[in-house]
């Protein structure tokens, strides 16, 4: 659940920093990236379902096992959670991030294992269909967005 690597796109977007690589961890504790995270409350228990179905993949995995003893002692959020014991495959997420400057971006969230490393999973991050994301992140970029494109200040969507 660490981030080996990410993109600009995704730094201007999410708001990704070095601070912490561990994607997880900063769900729950940066408060941040809470607050961009506009439906935090839905999402975090898919988010902890997803994390119990990839540990039963990994049952003997010390990454996986200290991450939730650091997540269970210092957030009551994901103790909570993590205590109901449900497990659900990750599939595709929906999620929506306020971001300060552009407003609401939409993004379908997308995990694809890599058989081969079974360590490593890839997050995709792609705009959602039939929203101006894409424009907004290109602006954030600095490339031209779509003529209609009113950022920022935009009506937030």
């Amino acid at each position: 659940m660490s981030h080996a690597a990410w993109n600009e796109s995704a730094r201007l977007a999410l708001g990704m920093t070095g601070a912490d690589r561990n994607c997880l961890v900063g769900f729950f504790r940066d408060r941040a990236f809470r607050s961009r995270v506009r439906a935090w409350e839905e999402l975090a228990p898919t988010v902890v379902a997803a994390l119990r179905a990839a540990v039963s993949e990994r049952p003997g995995d010390e990454g996986f096992r200290a991450v939730i003893r650091e997540l269970t002692r210092t957030s009551p959020e994901f103790a909570e959670l993590w205590a109901r014991q449900e497990v659900r495959a990750a599939g595709v997420l929906v999620n929506e991030v306020e971001h300060p400057v552009v407003g609401t971006m939409r993004f379908e969230a997308s995990q694809l294992r890599m058989p081969a490393r079974p360590d490593l999973t890839v997050v995709l991050y792609n705009p959602a269909p039939h929203t101006d994301t894409a424009d907004k992140v290109r602006w954030l970029l600095g490339a031209p967005a779509a003529p209609a494109a009113r950022f920022p200040g935009a009506a937030r969507n």
